[in-house]
């Protein structure tokens, strides 16, 4: 093989191979491994035959595993047809030798750049039996190489995506470069621009550029007539062009500020406005830094400013003890340390020469850390009037609702208690925390009512002095005058109901007593007025009957009869009289228990033919009672009566005596068909009756001489159980 024919460098001399080289060769071998680049023989197939060791060490692989390889199996995928179509053409004779940048792939992976050059080693007629190769690593300069281009086009892409317009000119002010933003800037494009005197679009003053690199090395502003005729403002930059420690030219930069003068003209005036403004507030704007550890305020500004008496030269770069007073200035301290730590939205209030004012102060952070501090000042002088005679109308208020002696009760819209002042606890008996969010208890059987009262509130309508009736907390019905009229808020909108509850239990008891006296006058005119003609008969009766008494004296158990009753006669005529004019009642010590089986014996045969059993139990001990044995007799007399008269059929009347709480207790209990609960509270009036035909005097007779008596008398009933009516009498 002809690797093996041509191997050099390992020391061994080959039979066959010394036979075809002479002495020259052996020296071109010793020369071929010392060369400081890499060196290798390749077969016309492409195969390594022979290689140096500064080749190993380009590629990284050892001379035998390189032997049993092509120059190919090293050769970047990319950059194997392109040596192919050389080799070819080497290997054809169609060039005497190439030259190639291509990449081989080091044993470690890495990509490694060579300069390859290939050429014949024999000049024969026939076809090169072998190639040689000359290998040198050129990453370094590729690299390099790289790293300019992509510098030249980072160069290139900054001028032309600056948005700052670039013109760039030599020495004799002749334009080399135009960017895009130039073009756009100036409206020319870069073909009517170029290789023109820079003066034409810049102006006359761009004629000397040295004065111009001396005069204008700093930014400055330049004003010029773009393409339109349009006057623009420029804001320039001239940047020299050195090469080699040489000027060789000049970067003009350029950036279209015509926007920004129009906005900085525009800020100027909106400042100036925004001063005045500051200056004509109703308010007061400040500002103040921490200089030294001190406060030290920057603006303040403001009507309400000088209406403290103040102006802003007395607070500008001053602290706040300077200008007030010194308790004020270290309250005021304290807020604006709170403000210049970071706390957002602090507010406080104060007083300057009678001026009430409220501040509200927030801090101006930037990256993290506050700089400055802002505050508002508004002028509350009236406010805290009006808020002092709110608070003096407000404790008037509640003075007023705590005291009244009326129930005042306030509702939300789903009629649950706001609410309720003392009295409303002394009238209804439930405490304010029993009530608070929960609906009235006080409508208890009176859903009806309820209803429609909230239906009219609801529609806006007040209700006004309704009397009606109530129910206490101990279920006590009482009557009540009631107001009641919904809160609306300032939009005309329902929030509430309020109500006004007058206990008119006394003024309802008085207007019945005042009605009572009125049917006792008139039972009292009419008593008076039948007494009279009754009695002017009975006497005329009496007076006759005794003349026919001595008559007739064989008839005398007759008239006395007759005598008897015209006597119980004139003692009822004489009842009467007690409705009309009272007359004094003689009192003397009686035997309750012998006065009422007095009564017992006059009304057994009554109740016997009625169907009615009479009981008389009385306790032992019972002690003796100054009373008028005639009136309690009437009295017992009329209860018993109606006792029996309330029995439709057979029943029976128990009578008890007893001591109870120091007074003697009579009472009368029946199973007749009782009076309903209504008509109760009726009993003892004039003319007021339970029975058919009856008047209604009994009952009133019987609390009378009650009342006489300094007792009481009280009634229970349940209608078709029966009526228990107690007496309580002094002892």
């Amino acid at each position: 093989m002809i690797e093996k024919i041509l191997q050099v460098g390992n020391g061994e001399d080959q039979p066959h191979t010394t036979s075809k080289l002479d002495r020259n060769e052996l020296q071109f071998g010793a020369a071929f491994e010392k060369l400081a680049i890499g060196v290798a023989l390749i077969s016309n197939d492409e195969c390594w035959m022979s290689v140096n060791t500064c080749l190993t060490e380009i590629v990284g692989y050892a001379r035998e595993e390189l032997l049993d390889s092509n120059i190919h199996a090293i050769t970047h995928y990319e950059d194997v047809v392109i040596n192919k179509e050389h080799l070819l053409q080497l290997f054809n004779g169609l060039i005497p030798s190439y030259q190639l940048t291509i990449r081989f792939v080091h044993k470690s992976g890495s990509i490694i750049w060579v300069s390859l050059t290939m050429s014949n080693v024999l000049d024969l007629p026939e076809k090169p039996p072998y190639f040689m190769a000359q290998i040198q690593d050129v990453t370094a300069l590729k690299r390099m190489e790289q790293r300019l281009e992509e510098n030249e086009q980072h160069y290139k892409s900054l001028i032309a995506h600056n948005p700052a317009g670039v013109i760039t000119s030599d020495l004799e002010g002749t334009i080399t470069s135009v960017n895009p933003s130039m073009e756009r800037i100036l409206g020319y494009s870069a073909e009517e621009m170029m290789y023109k005197p820079i003066h034409v679009f810049l102006g006359n003053q761009f004629k000397d550029l040295c004065s111009i690199l001396v005069k204008d090395t700093e930014n400055y502003s330049l004003s010029v007539l773009n393409r339109k005729n349009e006057r623009i403002e420029l804001g320039m930059k001239n940047v020299p062009i050195i090469v080699d420690d040489s000027l060789v030219g000049i970067y003009f930069i350029a950036k279209d500020i015509t926007q920004h003068s129009l906005d900085r003209e525009s800020l100027r005036q909106a400042q100036q406005e925004l001063r005045e403004t500051v200056r004509r507030q109703q308010g007061m704007t400040l500002k103040y830094k921490k200089v030294q550890n001190r406060f030290i305020h920057t603006l303040c500004d403001g009507e309400l400013l000088y209406r403290m008496g103040l102006v802003p030269s007395d607070v500008i770069d001053k602290r706040i003890e300077n200008f007030l007073p010194f308790e004020t200035a270290q309250a005021m301290e304290q807020y604006y340390t709170r403000a210049w730590n970071g706390e957002e939205n602090v507010s406080f209030e104060g007083t300057v020469n009678d001026i009430s004012f409220l501040i509200s102060l927030r801090p101006i952070i930037q990256e993290g850390t506050v700089i400055e501090v802002i505050g508002s000042c508004i002028d509350i002088t009236e406010r805290k009037q009006m808020e002092t005679e709110l608070r003096e109308a407000k404790e008037l208020l509640v003075s007023f609702i705590s005291n009244t002696t009326d129930a005042i009760c306030m509702l939300d819209v789903n009629e649950k208690v706001i609410s309720v002042n003392a009295a409303y606890e002394n009238v209804f008996g439930w405490k304010s925390v029993e009530l608070i969010g929960s609906p009235l208890p006080i409508y208890l059987d009176l859903e009806e009512e309820h209803s429609r009262l909230y239906e009219l509130l609801r529609e806006g309508k007040p209700i006004t002095g309704l009397e009606t009736v109530r129910r206490r907390r101990d279920g006590v019905l009482i009557d009540v005058s009631v107001t009641k009229t919904p809160l609306k808020n300032n939009k005309g909108q329902i929030i509430g109901f309020a109500g006004i509850t007058r206990d008119i239990s006394e003024r309802k008891r008085t207007e019945e007593l005042l009605r009572k006296s009125d049917k006792l006058s008139v039972a009292g005119q009419l008593a008076a007025g039948l007494a009279h003609e009754i009695r002017n008969p009975l006497t005329s009766l009496r007076g006759f009957l005794q003349l026919l008494r001595a008559d007739l004296s064989n008839k005398k158990h007759y008239f006395d009869i007759m005598m008897s009753e015209l006597d119980r006669i004139n003692f009822i005529v004489s009842e009467f009289l007690v409705i009309a004019r009272p007359e004094a009642i003689h009192y003397k010590d009686n035997d309750i228990k012998l006065i009422l089986e007095s009564v017992m014996a006059l009304l057994e045969s009554q109740a016997l033919l009625c169907g009615v059993q009479l009981y008389l139990y009385i306790e032992t001990n019972i002690p003796q009672i100054r009373c008028s044995e005639m009136h309690l007799k009437q009295l017992f007399i009329n209860l018993v009566k109606n006792a029996i008269e309330s029995i439709n059929k057979e029943g029976e009347i128990n009578i008890l005596v007893s001591m109870q709480s120091g007074k003697l207790l009579v009472r009368t209990m029946d199973n007749g068909m009782g009076i309903p609960p209504e008509r109760l509270p009726q009993l003892g009036e004039p003319f007021y009756t339970t029975k058919d035909n009856g008047t209604g005097l009994g009952l009133m007779m019987c609390f009378k001489i009650v009342e006489a008596h300094e007792g009481t008398i009280q009634i229970s009933s349940e209608v078709g159980k029966g009526t228990t009516i107690d007496v309580h009498l002094p002892v």
